[in-house]
């Protein structure tokens, strides 16, 4: 078993690479800024990024920013941290890496708030904008977007388009909403408008390969459950996902499939519509 393990981590670390330089995924990028939520892919990705830093000998500026949103996902309703958190907080201190930890000034949303994941969106645009409106061009955020969210939102454009139509760039509202302002999430690095440059390394990543690398390096993660996460159209279709296990998607294959139906979601992908509300980075 630690055999196997031990190649899944060293197989993760290949393919982290793999992308990040067949892609060009930090070409031109000065410095990097991760986002980190405590979840699963983020903590993941973090790794990833500094076994790469250290092996390839990075000397460009790195740093990390984590938002505490909603509040009872991380503090007791008396303010205190979670021991699932505290547990995160102090593993990283001891591995001496430096996260830049920022609560949002806004309540948390109600137990029953239908309209909870844009309050959560709004809160955390809030702190996330601001901080990195602050940084110079050319900084590349990276996120934690894996194959299950590749996955989610394909299925949301097979459920939602006519392929007959050949055009789904011009959908009218609200099937546009689950299609041209959502696919550009799938992409694995975006030049955006704002100077700065969004990357998504661990987009090839399956579900079951998170869950092995942080099981076998021993990295805990955010295991605290949203209560509105019920009404969250994508974590219900992840859920669906888990009937599937490992799937045979690869994320070059759903690419090519993309292709094919007229969606080139790489260097000419779909229309990133947010920009015109500058909210480059509102689901970060």
């Amino acid at each position: 078993m630690t055999k196997r393990m031990n190649t899944i981590v060293r197989e993760c670390r290949e393919r982290f690479a793999r992308t990040v330089e067949q892609r060009g995924l930090f070409d031109g990028a000065e410095r990097f800024l991760l986002l980190f939520s405590g979840g699963k892919d983020c903590s993941m990705m973090l790794d990833l990024f500094l076994h790469y830093a250290e092996q390839t000998n990075e000397t460009r500026q790195w740093m990390i920013l984590s938002t505490q949103y909603p509040r009872h996902m991380y503090m007791t309703p008396e303010g205190e941290m979670l021991e699932n958190f505290r547990r995160i907080v102090t593993y990283w201190q001891e591995r001496d890496v430096q996260i830049e930890y920022v609560t949002p000034p806004f309540p948390d949303f109600e137990d029953d708030d239908r309209d909870g994941c844009k309050t959560c969106k709004r809160s955390r645009k809030a702190v996330i904008d601001e901080y990195v409106n602050r940084l110079p061009d050319r900084t590349a955020v990276l996120t934690g977007f894996t194959m299950y969210d590749t996955l989610a939102y394909v299925n949301m454009l097979l459920l939602t388009c006519d392929f007959d139509t050949g055009n789904i760039t011009k959908l009218e509202e609200p099937l546009k909403s689950v299609t041209t302002k959502m696919l550009h999430k799938i992409s694995l690095r975006e030049e955006l408008p704002n100077g700065k440059l969004m990357v998504r390394p661990i987009l090839p990543f399956q579900e079951t390969q998170v869950h092995d690398y942080l099981a076998e390096m021993d990295i805990p993660y955010l295991t605290t459950p949203c209560k509105i996460s019920k009404y969250k159209y994508k974590r219900l279709n992840g859920l669906a996902l888990d009937v599937f296990a490992q799937s045979n998607a690869t994320y070059d294959g759903i690419e090519r499939f993309l292709m094919k139906n007229g969606i080139q979601i790489n260097g000419n992908g779909l229309p990133f519509e947010d920009v015109e509300n500058d909210n480059y980075f509102i689901d970060c």
